[in-house]
């Protein structure tokens, strides 16, 4: 059985093992449209998988139970409020239902918690019983703390349970996200990470008794933990919900995996006592923190990340600010170990105390500049590129018409010694803008058989026009019955010989050409000759011929 048949049945398992426990009360399945579910398992999207699962349930969904659907993240890009409710609970109509599911297309951001929300008010969870049912294949992007807002839905409702399935997710946060909104409000939460884990889990979901009702919360936490910046520094905004991972320790190393807490500050209680590794991280900055917990004890964990910030600022020259949000800042660490990579013109990250370099890339300009982490302070890192630009357009002849987008601009650096120019890179099409360090450069302009190229001059701060002129014509020429032409420089050599330049298959031909004169070969079938012919091309201007 393929990966996602397997999901595809562990979505309708539990879907129809929750409806069998929520029998006469009324449920709502909020679906995650983020612009993850394109994502594939085996040869299909999440999203074709979860249309096709809810299609089946509404075939056998029992008259007697209510059904609603709210989705997020289908209309807008990067919208944390882009959750709607499709259909409000009630008599299930199928028909309605699955034009609703149908018509939803992944997009934007992942705001479960608040759709979680959502949907438990269409419920009426504070006067009746509910059910909310959560597929979802990420990590919140929205709400800070999904646990918070389960405790708080709990305590606030008559009896609403959350239950969570989550699939083709490799991030320990989201599973721990998912389980936790499940295990506050008594529901079940299933995983599937591959093959084996996931046919374990559909077992175990079809086997699954009804939850028991949720046990009152313990009046105390077991576990505490605070974290600062730096001594006598707390987090600041938007570093001030770092995630806390806690692991088992075995012998002084991480281990399994136990459990994942968010914010500066946070209250847990955890079920099992034990030696632990805490790894709090927030942004660039983290640290590790050994601990135990003693069977029926507390645990009052304090942290220090001993980070501080820094602000990069670029610059193309003294007097020019960087204007490109795409702008790459690869930071590594003194030693030249890679850190990590932040984008922007003017981007800010908290890092650990220390001494590293950044290497700032915009087009083909880069500059490198090295810089101190100093805990609890901000330090201001200016990086100069020295950097210009070049804008190239292409006409067939002086002042004709312009190239078309199939052409190629190569940029590269003079000829050396060696005679031969250092290719840099590569656009396509025509009224292309290359950035790169100030210097000297060639353009080559090339398309079909036609070339020329251009020396030029990069200027710190400044956009420099380079105007190529190919100097080309268009050939077309069409020989009946021909199975392939062959191209030769007119000129002959002095043992009769003529330059070739290449090969076209077909009866016809439509390419351009630098001016001047050629040769045409033409070929039938099984190498039949049929005859050759002598052409002229003119710059700006389509030169057509038919042989005979």
């Amino acid at each position: 059985m393929t990966i996602a048949r397997l999901v595809a049945t562990l979505f309708l398992s539990v879907f129809l093992a929750v409806a069998a426990r929520a029998e006469g009360q009324r449920v709502i399945l909020v679906l995650d449209a983020s612009g993850s579910m394109w994502g594939k398992i085996g040869d299909r999207t999440k999203m074709e998988i979860a249309k096709d699962v809810v299609g089946k349930v509404i075939g056998r969904w029992k008259a007697e139970d209510e059904l609603g659907l709210v989705a997020y993240g289908h209309r807008k890009k990067g919208a944390c409020d882009d959750i709607e409710t499709l259909i409000e609970p009630g008599a299930l109509d199928a028909g309605r239902f699955m034009s609703a599911v149908k018509a939803i297309s992944p997009k934007g951001k992942t705001p479960m918690t608040q759709s979680i929300r959502q949907a438990a008010g269409a419920l009426k969870f504070t006067e009746k019983q509910a059910t909310v049912i959560l597929v979802s294949d990420g990590i919140e992007t929205c709400e800070p703390d999904p646990c918070a807002v389960a405790d708080e839905l709990e305590q606030t409702g008559v009896g609403l349970t959350v239950h969570t399935v989550g699939f083709g997710l490799d991030d320990k946060g989201a599973v721990a996200q998912l389980k936790c909104l499940a295990d506050k409000t008594g529901g079940i939460s299933i995983i599937a990470e591959n093959a084996d884990e996931l046919e374990n889990a559909l077992n175990k979901t079809v086997e699954a008794a009804p939850a028991p009702p949720p046990q009152p919360a313990a009046p105390e936490f077991n576990v505490t933990g605070h974290v600062v910046m730096a001594e006598g520094v707390e987090l600041p905004k938007p570093w001030d919900q770092p995630a806390w991972s806690f692991t088992v320790s075995s012998n002084g190393q991480k281990g399994e995996y136990i459990r994942t807490e968010y914010g500066s500050s946070f209250k847990a209680n955890f079920e099992k006592p034990g030696e632990m590794i805490a790894t709090i991280g927030t942004d660039y900055a983290q640290v590790e923190v050994p601990a135990a917990l003693a069977a029926g004890g507390t645990l009052a964990l304090e942290a220090n990340l001993n980070a501080g910030i820094v602000q990069f600022k670029g610059m193309m020259d003294e007097a020019t600010p960087l204007a490109n949000d795409g702008a790459a800042w690869v930071i590594a660490r003194a030693d030249g170990t890679y850190v990590g990579t932040t984008y922007g013109t003017a981007p800010k990250s908290l890092m650990n105390a220390g001494d590293y370099t950044v290497k700032l890339s915009e087009g083909q300009a880069e500059a490198q500049q090295p810089f101190t982490i100093t805990a609890g302070k901000t330090v201001d890192v200016v990086v100069t590129l020295g950097a210009g630009s070049a804008r190239v357009k292409g006409t067939y002849s002086e002042g004709g018409e312009t190239l078309p987008g199939a052409t190629t601009l190569a940029l590269n650096k003079p000829a050396g010694v060696s005679g031969e120019k250092t290719y840099i890179t590569s656009e396509y099409g025509n009224d292309k803008v290359f950035k790169a360090a100030a210097g000297d450069y060639v353009v080559v302009v090339s398309l079909d058989y036609a070339s020329a190229e251009a020396p030029f001059s990069i200027a710190s701060g400044k956009e420099t026009s380079v105007n190529v002129n190919l100097n080309a014509g268009f050939l077309s020429f069409k020989a009946p019955g021909a199975s392939s032409f062959e191209i030769f420089h007119a000129e002959k050599a002095l043992d009769g010989s003529r330059k070739r330049m290449g090969a076209e298959y077909g009866g016809e031909m439509n390419k351009a050409f630098n001016a001047g004169s050629y040769h045409i070969v033409v070929w039938g079938e099984g190498s039949t000759p049929l005859g050759e012919k002598d052409v002229t091309i003119t710059a700006g201007q389509r030169t057509e011929v038919t042989l005979p």
